[in-house]
């Protein structure tokens, strides 16, 4: 994207309080059927009932999975358990964590009537391939670079329209079309984690999809997410910046004047004069500095 960003917009912050975590797993709850075919490969008929399943592993309650759905068939087909990790980054245990993971679901659900499927995404990609091995064991899992393997067009058709910020081969009006989605969501709460998960984008295409939000008329909804809260806090900040700077320069013109009288650098000396030192120069004008000091 080479879109300029307005020198007047301040960029969204770099880390917002909500991490990709939270806000993936609110994506996936509100909506389950399009992040198991977009995310998850997954093949759903109309018949299928999609549940939520249990994260916690047994015995070890501090330690989660991200998100489980349970998919029972009406057809006699065993149902498929959909295990939904979410991992920014690699670390040295994941895949271990991956295998204790598989267990704690085989243990639960008997292998006659469950079908299990584990699969990590990674929004800002570079995870690991999808295949452990050790020793004797193996486990093979899908492993999605959201940057790499999705398909924007079929995002950007979808509530996921958010993750279409992070493709590497994003349409041109990509911006627009995230906020054509989001401000055609009817539900408040589901607006709020599309908007802060388009801003974890950060940069020019984050400030892109805030003043195409704006445009459309939603500037009630980003003062109800963390990110619009943060920015307005930022942009007040720097008004009163700006203000204090108007006024040290206003009162530099008046005093000069006062002093010497109408010169033709009036401006752009009570500009240097109050950016350099303002009270310092204050101090100098009253105690009777000459204009050739002052210049100098």
């Amino acid at each position: 994207m080479t879109d300029s960003v307005p020198a007047d917009v301040v960029p969204p912050p770099s880390t917002p309080a909500r991490d990709f975590d939270g806000l993936y797993k609110a994506l996936l709850e509100a909506h389950p059927r399009d992040a198991l075919h977009l995310l998850c490969g997954a093949r759903l008929d109309g018949r299928a009932v999609v549940l939520d399943g249990p994260t916690e592993q047994p015995r070890q309650r501090s330690r989660q999975r991200d998100k489980v759905f349970l998919v029972r068939h009406n057809n006699g087909v065993p149902a498929d358990i959909y295990h939904v990790e979410v991992q920014v980054q690699r670390t040295d245990d994941f895949q271990e964590r991956m295998v204790a993971y598989w267990a704690a679901l085989a243990l639960k659900y008997r292998r006659a009537d469950h079908r299990i499927h584990q699969v990590v995404l990674w929004p800002l990609g570079g995870g690991y391939p999808g295949r452990f091995e050790r020793d004797q064991a193996r486990l093979d899992y899908r492993s999605v670079s959201v940057p790499d393997d999705l398909d924007p067009g079929m995002l950007l058709a979808s509530p996921l329209a958010p993750l279409a910020l992070w493709s590497l081969n994003p349409p041109h009006d990509l911006a627009e079309r995230v906020a054509d989605r989001i401000a055609a969501t009817s539900a408040l709460e589901e607006q709020l984690v599309q908007i802060e998960l388009g801003m974890l984008v950060g940069g020019s295409l984050a400030v892109q999809v805030l003043e195409a939000l704006r445009r459309r008329g939603m500037n009630e909804v980003l003062e109800q997410t963390e990110s619009g809260r943060e920015i307005a806090r930022r942009n007040r900040e720097q008004g009163l910046e700006q203000g204090l700077e108007r006024g040290h320069i206003d009162g530099m013109r008046a005093l000069l004047r006062a002093r010497y009288g109408e010169l033709a650098d009036l401006d752009d000396l009570a500009r240097r004069l109050a950016a350099s030192d303002h009270d310092g120069n204050i101090a100098r004008i009253v105690a009777g500095a000459t204009l050739a000091e002052l210049r100098a």
